[in-house]
């Protein structure tokens, strides 16, 4: 498992980045609450992942039988990935049944798990990815969610896009899409959000197309400063993509994300000279802010709704400010 990488966490070597006390203790509290929630059947694939890597970065080791978790609690009687766990999904949607979801974000974290496993992974989670393939080129579960590409949420769009993309391309079915997959991508508009045009960057690395990369994504991120490093969108240019007005996000307050600045670092390798400059030096300067203050990381909250979205700090934040901070120590060498 040497230089083991995740596309959630770009410029990361999970097995060698050297934590700060306080994230150590932070990962350590998060597994323990998450284990007391395993034993109940009360978990999904994203914990799971997360858990998988918290370990990896902990004890440069897997402790815990994420496979068995995964096979008990995370697939359905047809041997599909799911997203949720049937506790943790009732008690997330309050409506039984809702919850049953393969979206290919769980497809792709079956897959990346069996692969750490050294386990050949089933050929059927290739199957998926190529029966979510849509007339238009995206890939997505439409039994998920019904709705348009218009008014699907960017960064999910083109996350799952690079996911699949990634699966189809280790198991030599890329060939076969590849054209489509470029038209899809020809004429798609810049998304004003960081991780959209991250997942974008992935996907065009992986078709080899990176003249596609659109020439204004230094722009973008100026627009995405925000606190000690950067926001996942220009809060003051945000539309909700539904009602077409700003008026349902216009109390949204832009927060720094280590994992969104990673996002951009990434990013900034195909900006200008000057720019990329002056991004690497915000990222050192937030790597000394962390340093000092090392969970400075607030959770983003959505409008004037008084609870996190998602759910609250992940353990990746925490994994990137640590991994930021490195940066910033090697600066100082």
């Amino acid at each position: 498992m040497n230089n083991l990488n995740h596309l959630l966490l770009p410029d990361i070597n999970i097995q060698s980045i050297k934590l700060l006390p306080e994230h150590e203790e932070w990962l350590k509290t998060w597994l323990f609450e998450v284990e007391q929630d395993i034993e109940n059947g009360d978990t999904a694939s994203s914990i799971c992942l997360q858990g998988i890597i918290s370990e990896l970065v902990l004890y440069k080791e897997i402790r815990t039988d994420w496979l068995g978790i995964l096979k008990e609690y995370l697939t359905d009687e047809n041997g599909n990935p799911i997203a949720y766990s049937r506790k943790f999904g009732e008690r997330l949607f309050k409506f039984d049944g809702q919850w049953l979801q393969t979206p290919v974000h769980a497809v792709y974290t079956h897959w990346w798990i069996e692969k750490l496993h050294n386990t050949q992974p089933n050929d059927a989670y290739y199957d998926l990815i190529e029966s979510f393939i849509q007339n238009n080129g995206w890939i997505y579960n439409p039994s998920v969610s019904p709705t348009n590409v218009r008014t699907r949420m960017k960064s999910e769009l083109l996350m799952s896009f690079a996911m699949g993309i990634e699966m189809l391309n280790s198991s030599n079915r890329l060939t076969l899409y590849k054209e489509r997959f470029e038209a899809t991508l020809v004429g798609y508009p810049m998304t004003g959000f960081i991780a959209a045009e991250y997942f974008r960057l992935k996907v065009l690395q992986e078709l080899g197309i990176l003249g596609l990369l659109p020439a204004t994504v230094g722009s973008m991120i100026k627009l995405c400063e925000a606190g000690q490093g950067y926001c996942d969108f220009a809060v003051q240019d945000k539309v909700d993509d539904y009602m077409g007005t700003a008026k349902r996000t216009q109390r949204d307050k832009a927060i720094h994300s280590p994992m969104v600045t990673l996002y951009v670092k990434q990013l900034s390798n195909y900006c200008e000279a000057e720019s990329r400059t002056k991004i690497n030096n915000k990222i050192i300067s937030f790597g000394e802010h962390l340093y000092k203050n090392p969970l400075d990381v607030p959770a983003f909250r959505m409008r004037d709704i008084d609870i996190p979205f998602g759910t609250d700090l992940s353990p990746f934040e925490i994994i990137s400010s640590s991994h930021i901070i490195g940066l910033y120590h090697t600066s100082t060498m």
